[in-house]
Formats: C-alpha cells, sequence, structure tokens
C-alpha cells in the first residue's frame, strides 16, 4: 500500500513538472495549468487513504477482488479530488475568475495581399493552444481559465501560432511555409510598417445584435481582445504591413456585413 501511495505521489509531480517544461501548455491547459502545492496534494492522497486502510486492517480475511475494487475506488476518488481542487485553485487565482468564451476576428495583410494560416489539422482542429486559438475560420477564440490577462493579448496569440508579431515585425505560418516581414522593407515602392488597427464596438452589450457603433483604433501587441462571445460586439482585429497610415481600409468579413445590414456605423 505504502508502494501505491509512492507512486501515485511521484505520477502527480510528473504532471506537474510536464506541464512547467512546456512554456506554452502552462499558460492554457485547463488540468494541471497551476497545479496545487505538492503538500496538498500529499494530503489529499494520504486522507482518501485513511478508509482503505481500516478496511485493511479490519477485515482478516479480505479477497482480491475486494482489494481491487477498493484500490479502485481509492484512485479514482483521489484524483478527482486533486483535479477538483486544482481547478478551485485555478479559479480564484485567475483575473477572469471562472471560464471565458470570448472571440475576436481578424485579418492579416501584406502590401494589399491577405495572408491565411495554415490550415489545422488534427482532432482537436485548430492552430494555437486550448486557451488561444483559431480554427481557419480567422477568428481568434479564448476559451478556458485566464490566470494573466496577459495571455490573451496579441503578442501571445501569434507566439501560440508559431509566429510572431511586434511593433515593427510579424511572421505567421501559412501553407507554403513562413511569412515574415519587418519595419523598412518595401512595399509596392515605398518602404512599409507593421501596424495594428483594431475596428472596437463603443457601445457593446453581451446580447446586442444591432445599433453597434464602431471607432478604429491604432494598438500595438499587448491588445487584448474585448470580452465578448459573438463577433461584433467581439473585435475586429487588422494586423496589415504596408506604408505608414493613420487609418486601415480593410475590415472583417462580419463588420462589412453589419455594415451593409445597417447594424453597424464606423465613425
Amino acid at each position: 500500500m505504502i508502494f501505491l501511495i509512492a507512486v501515485l505521489l511521484f505520477t502527480a509531480a510528473v504532471f506537474s513538472h510536464d506541464d512547467e517544461a512546456e512554456d506554452i501548455e502552462v499558460k492554457t491547459n485547463g488540468f494541471f495549468e497551476d497545479f496545487l502545492p505538492l503538500p496538498f496534494v500529499i494530503g489529499i492522497f494520504i486522507i482518501s487513504a485513511i478508509p482503505f486502510l481500516i478496511l485493511a486492517y479490519r477485515w482478516k480475511k479480505i479477497s482480491k477482488q475486494h482489494i481491487i475494487f477498493w484500490i479502485i475506488i481509492y484512485l479514482v476518488g483521489s484524483i478527482t479530488l486533486v483535479i477538483i481542487g486544482d481547478a478551485i485553485n485555478l479559479t480564484v487565482k485567475s483575473e477572469t475568475k471562472g471560464p471565458v468564451h470570448w472571440h475576436a476576428d481578424y485579418e492579416i495583410w501584406s502590401c494589399g495581399k491577405q495572408l491565411d494560416l495554415k490550415d489545422p489539422e488534427g482532432i482537436a482542429n485548430r492552430i494555437g493552444t486550448r486557451l488561444f486559438h483559431e480554427h481557419g475560420d480567422k477568428r481568434m477564440h479564448a476559451e478556458g481559465i485566464i490566470k494573466d490577462i496577459r495571455d490573451v493579448d496579441l503578442h501571445n496569440f501569434f507566439n501560440f501560432i508559431d509566429g510572431f508579431l511586434s511593433e515593427n515585425s510579424f511572421s505567421v505560418p501559412t501553407n507554403d511555409g513562413v511569412f515574415s516581414v519587418e519595419d523598412g522593407e518595401f512595399c509596392n515602392g515605398e518602404a512599409g510598417e507593421v501596424q495594428i488597427f483594431v475596428y472596437i464596438v463603443t457601445n457593446a452589450d453581451p446580447k446586442q445584435k444591432t445599433g453597434f457603433l464602431v471607432e478604429q483604433l491604432k494598438v500595438n501587441e499587448k491588445y487584448v481582445l474585448s470580452p465578448y462571445q459573438d463577433v461584433p460586439p467581439g473585435d475586429c482585429i487588422i494586423v496589415e504591413f504596408d506604408k505608414r497610415k493613420d487609418k486601415t481600409d480593410k475590415i472583417c468579413k462580419t463588420y462589412e456585413i453589419a455594415v451593409d445590414q445597417g447594424r453597424m456605423v464606423v465613425v
């Protein structure tokens, strides 16, 4: 029995260290994202073992079937308590105090040509991490518990999709390879700059379907998408390499449709 407890504690510690080793996943995993302190985990396994130890002590002729049954009960109960405790611990420490489901549409342009991310692969059908990703739909998805609000800024989105974004350069993975550009490179015969524009609904309400008033702002890579599930009122983000400009003429399809339908006014 002591050996079994030692094995379980070692397994818990391995889960903890594996998440720390994967820098991106530490910020995005629901299970063991900010793992409970080891003494707390040890306490859960010891306390949950007490009923089993008492039972084993009192039953002199306990059968193998009963031993297997109670070992399963012990394993399932202990691991469940650890996962519940970890979820509570993560929720309390998070800035959002619980899971979120935020969306923002985006487009990436270079010298008038729109860039497409590489197609998602696998069962998850996503590019990025569980917390911050896209599904080949030109939409940023922030889904889960956000411990630090900076985990869902534009810089991290590009990092999570195996790209990069700063005030003067960006790179994105495409089906044809990684596309990179930086300030000073020529664009249609002129020196270009990396610029980030955001269409923000200034009178947003989560239940709003029409009457949107929108302002276009110029931001940097630290911008955090607005906390809305629907787009609009979720943001439209344009990352563009072109000559320096105060406004962009690019706009996300969802916003363009809303304007055409009279549900939105860009001020």
